[in-house]
């Protein structure tokens, strides 16, 4: 056989497995689209009977920055931040020098509460007390 004979055999066999990964992988999306569609059908005809909700194992610790860039990225989305018993609510861009009294370099714990649908309502942080 001759080189070009070769490089073209080469490059069409590239592009049959080219063109069979592309529809096996269209053929995979197809089946997981529908294996999602008729899971959520299946939830909605639960009529309310199953309640999911975010659990988390352990302690779920934040620092201060961490706290001070939640209640500025939550302001705005109806969800309430509250530290240490206070509601704050800060706009950045329309308070930029607005204080929140978090210290960065603390840690606190949160609770999320949540409505019997399992909708984010509250974001409590709660400043942990350092034990000598």
């Amino acid at each position: 056989m001759t080189r070009n004979t070769q490089h073209m055999m080469l490059f069409c066999t590239a592009v049959v497995l080219f063109v069979t990964a592309c529809l096996h992988g269209q053929w995979n999306i197809r089946i997981l689209n529908e294996a999602l569609n008729d899971r959520v059908k299946t939830n909605a005809a639960m009529e309310g009977r199953v309640h999911t909700t975010l659990l988390t194992g352990g302690f779920v610790g934040y620092t201060g920055a961490e706290v001070l860039h939640t209640v500025r990225q939550m302001t705005g989305t109806g969800v309430h931040v509250e530290l240490d018993g206070h509601e704050y609510v800060v706009d950045a861009l329309e308070h930029r020098s607005a204080m929140i009294p978090v210290e960065l370099d603390g840690n606190y714990r949160v609770e999320y509460n949540r409505s019997a649908s399992g909708e984010l309502l509250k974001l409590s942080f709660w400043k942990e007390v350092q034990r000598p």
